[in-house]
């Protein structure tokens, strides 16, 4: 066989390119080439554990409709590879492969709200997000790197109704703030320190708490505890009759006294957490860090004010005030970072969360989130090793079973050279792009019973007898390689057809094993089969 002449093929220089690249994303990704750089699922890793608790006991159809709708909140912010399943009928675990802590600090605050979208115009409600149809899309999100400013964007559509219920609550409001709500907390009091207010007035404060039927009420921390204030026993009064109560990590010591006698019971601070702070009771405390508690200004106007769930407050136009009605609206934000690549991230951020809520809908029932626990793999990298022995030695049964059935162990070696290499690629592109978890693995390994297929596919198509006293040419060396050929393509676009709706049915525990084999036929159909038949070719053309 022609060595140099093989190496001059552009199918086997893609092969070796592809090898090249496959080494370097596995082992040199990140300068050290004594680590394995692909990223591993939670089966070998580990990862972190997020109960979720349900208020109540559900039935099957509403654990299934729980279950996708935080599939659907979490794969929306990228986090495709995450496991939720239930536990009962009250609870649900969501598990991440090892992240880390921003990542796993948004998840739970995904996983926290719970999708009531509402748009509120001098305390009446304009838009909820019953009536929203349709978020974002190619020329719906705007990011300080699409807009040119430190900003970023959310279009969003809704129903006719909807849009005449905005026109209705907006008409003659003309430069009015448009406070939109992501889970604006309920029966809600907010206690804050008078400087956290960052300079707006109480009565800008009170018009973004205002709602017909449902107005947050706004308590300062000095007329709970001050002994000279004269409307203490109104303010106690208030907080009373509220069941819920937003209050910052640094402010919640000095009122728990305050907070028990209101029938709160003494709670341990989180951060951002919910903590239901007398189960026997619906009084519940929502701790919010320093920074969520103080609303976000702009010009000296309210723009934003995490603790509450307010995402944005744009100004009605003069349009929308004389009672036109239109369908699609924008939620803006300030896009925070000293750089403009932190701007553009942080941007992305808000708007991967917005759209993963309104997207993924709202919960049939309340769910309070626990506080999230590293686990360790159930067997961590030994089994991974395991997983890479149990590959070799299937390598090595198909070439034994090669050498059985062609009487030629020459043969058997670029057999298995080639699906040596389709292994290598496709381990290189899934732990890129994905996760190599369980089901990856098994995907994986199928590769290896598919790729040996189509290669004897070749092999037999090659050595298939002449002609009594027929001289084979390269021509018709060729032919023989291309009838083969047009069988492997008809079966691999079988197989990517029989595994598209495994890979959108959004069940993580097959889309992995889907995913992996699509790719493995690919992988093989574009570049390692070429690759064979070139080298069947050179060895057999004479």
């Amino acid at each position: 066989m022609n060595y140099r002449k093989l190496l001059e093929n552009y199918k086997i220089q893609i092969l070796i390119l592809a090898v090249l690249l496959s080494f370097f994303a596995l082992f040199l990704a990140d300068a050290n080439p004594y680590t394995f750089d692909a990223k591993l699922g939670i089966e070998f890793i580990g990862g972190v554990r997020i109960p979720v608790s349900l208020e109540k006991n559900v039935d099957a159809n509403t654990m299934d409709s729980i279950v996708e709708t935080l599939k659907t909140r979490i794969n929306s912010y990228g986090l495709s590879q995450a496991i939720v399943r239930p536990v009962g009928s009250k609870e649900v675990l969501v598990e991440v492969p090892n992240a880390d802590e921003s990542a796993i600090a948004n998840v739970k605050k995904i996983l926290q709200e719970q999708g009531r979208f509402e748009g509120i115009i001098d305390g009446k409600q304009a838009v909820s997000g019953e009536s929203v149809v349709a978020v974002g899309g190619p020329n719906g999100e705007g990011t300080p790197a699409s807009l040119g400013t430190p900003s970023w964007s959310l279009s969003f559509s809704v129903t006719r109704q909807g849009a005449e219920a905005f026109s209705e609550a907006g008409r003659g409001k003309a430069r009015y703030p448009v406070y939109m709500f992501l889970d604006r907390p309920e029966n809600a009091a907010i206690i804050l320190q008078r400087s956290e207010l960052n300079a707006l007035s109480q009565k800008q404060a009170t018009d973004a708490l205002k709602k017909e039927g449902n107005d947050i009420a706004l308590i300062f921390v000095d007329e709970l505890t001050s002994a000279t204030s004269n409307n203490t026993a109104a303010v106690s009064a208030v907080l009373r009759n509220k069941t819920t109560v937003i209050v910052s990590q640094s402010t919640l010591s000095k009122i728990q006294s305050t907070l028990q006698t209101a029938g709160f019971e003494a709670a341990a601070g989180a951060n951002g957490a919910t903590d239901t702070i007398n189960s026997s009771t619906t009084k519940k405390v929502i701790v919010k860090t320093d920074a969520d508690i103080v609303p976000l200004t702009i010009r000296g106007e309210i723009s934003e004010w995490r603790a509450i769930g307010l995402l944005s407050a744009p100004q009605l136009s003069e349009g929308l005030a004389s009672g036109s009605i239109s369908q699609f609206y924008s939620i803006t934000g300030t896009a925070l970072g000293a750089t403009s690549k932190e701007q553009e991230s942080y941007a992305l951020t808000q708007i991967k969360q917005l759209k993963s809520v309104i997207s993924g809908g709202k919960l049939p029932v309340s769910a309070l989130v626990g506080s999230s626990f590293a686990i360790e793999p159930a067997l961590g990298r030994q089994f991974l090793t395991y997983s890479a022995i149990a590959t070799l030695l299937a390598i090595a049964i198909v070439a034994l079973l090669i050498i059985l059935r062609y009487k030629d162990y020459k043969l058997s070696i670029p057999i298995v050279l080639i699906n040596s290499i389709e292994i290598l690629i496709l381990t290189a592109v899934l732990g890129r792009i994905g996760n190599l978890d369980l089901a990856a693995m098994a995907g994986i390994i199928s590769l290896i019973g598919t790729g040996v297929d189509d290669q004897l596919i070749i092999t037999d198509e090659v050595l298939a007898k002449k002609k009594q006293d027929e001289e084979e040419t390269e021509y018709g060396l060729r032919e023989k390689i291309g009838k083969a050929f047009s069988i492997i393509f008809t079966t691999a676009g079988v197989a990517i057809v029989a595994m598209m709706p495994l890979l959108l049915s959004g069940i993580v525990e097959i889309s992995g094993f889907a995913l992996a084999t699509i790719i493995g036929i690919l992988v093989g159909i574009l570049i390692t089969r070429p690759a064979f038949g070139a080298i069947v070719e050179e060895m057999y053309k004479k």
